[in-house]
This record gives structure tokens, sequence and C-alpha cells, in this order.
């Protein structure tokens, strides 16, 4: 059993190591992406991170072995909505979020730890949507992915056409309705309840 530790990443040290296990990640899987978009160095972040609320998973040496972000308020719209076409006028803006750079280093992607990752990082996410209102959240994702997280109970919803992004391939513009989030993770409500 692999021993991990969760949290909200609120200091500036640990964002920086965020960033540069972000781009490790990009660099192994879509190096065309860091190159298109003028990334050099060892560090990734973008625009939206300004906006966003950063979760980490620390191994047992306290490295950086996960990830995911939590934008939410921006004024500059969203990954999702600004990289592909569709009804976006269904979501009110002072309720919408997006989760991305949803990513698990190499060494912890099989499917029984990558589950443990997706729940610890649902269990945040959820209470944080909760706490702060956010009552759905975008994600900008391939169908293989979209699949995954299904079976991890995270139930994205396709909102459009799946789209070709000339950096990351196939993907489909999804939405997260944070309370049917809880609702198939009960386990999350009652961890609500007792805040």
């Amino acid at each position: 059993m692999v021993n991990f530790t969760f949290l909200e990443v609120t200091d500036k040290e640990l964002l920086d190591k965020v960033f540069i296990f972000r781009y490790k990640v990009l660099e192994e899987v879509y190096p065309k992406y860091l190159h298109k978009a003028g990334i050099v160095g060892i560090k990734e972040h973008d625009k939206y991170d300004p906006y966003a609320i950063h979760f980490a998973a620390l191994d047992k040496e306290g490295e950086v072995c996960a990830t995911v972000r939590l934008i939410y308020h921006s004024p500059i719209g969203y990954p999702t909505e600004n990289s592909t076409q569709f009804d976006n006028s269904m979501f009110d803006r002072d309720k919408l979020g997006e989760m991305s750079r949803i990513f698990v280093g190499a060494h912890y992607r099989d499917m029984k730890t990558t589950k443990i990752i997706i729940n610890e990082f649902k269990k945040l996410t959820y209470l944080k949507m909760m706490k702060i209102g956010v009552e759905y959240s975008y994600g900008y994702l391939e169908e293989s992915f979209l699949r995954l997280l299904k079976i991890y109970k995270m139930p994205y919803h396709p909102i459009g056409a799946i789209h070709q992004d000339e950096n990351l391939g196939l993907r489909y513009p999804c939405i997260l309705y944070t309370e049917e989030l809880g609702t198939t993770n009960p386990e999350f409500i009652k961890l609500w309840e007792q805040k």
C-alpha cells in the first residue's frame, strides 16, 4: 500500500513543485503542447492558474506525484470553452468552475493506485466546490479518460461534439455536476454534513 498525503496547495514553494511536476508529465505525454505553447524551462503554468485552487498528492518522500486544479471565477473564461464550441449559456457563471490538470505520475498509473488518487481528489474537490458554491465544472476530456473517470465515479457528461485539438488530440467538452458527484459518492455528502 502506497502512502500518500493529499492537500490543498497554499504556499508558493509547493506550488512551484506542482508546476515542475506538471511540466514533466506534459513532456512525457504531450510534448507537442509544450512546444506550441512556447513553454521552456522546467515549470508548466498558464493564464488560468491565478484563478485556480490547486491540490496535490505527495508520496512518502514528500514529492508531488499527482495534481488537479479547480479554476473558478475566472475573468478570462475556462480552458474548455476557450478551446471548443458548445452552448455555454446554460451555466450560471457564478456557480461554474473547471477541473483540469488531473495528472498522475508515471509510477502510479495503474488501475488500483490511480483509483486511490482520483478518489481522494474527488473528495477534496467536492468539499471545496460545496464550500465555494461551484455547482458544475467543465472538463475537456479524451474519450478514454472520460470512461475511466466514470468508472471512478466521476460522472462527467459530454455537452458538445468531440473536438480535434491540435495539441491534445480528440476531446469532448464535458460537465460535472457537484450534486451528482455527491449522490454518486454518498460518503462525501456525509463528510460535508459533518463539517
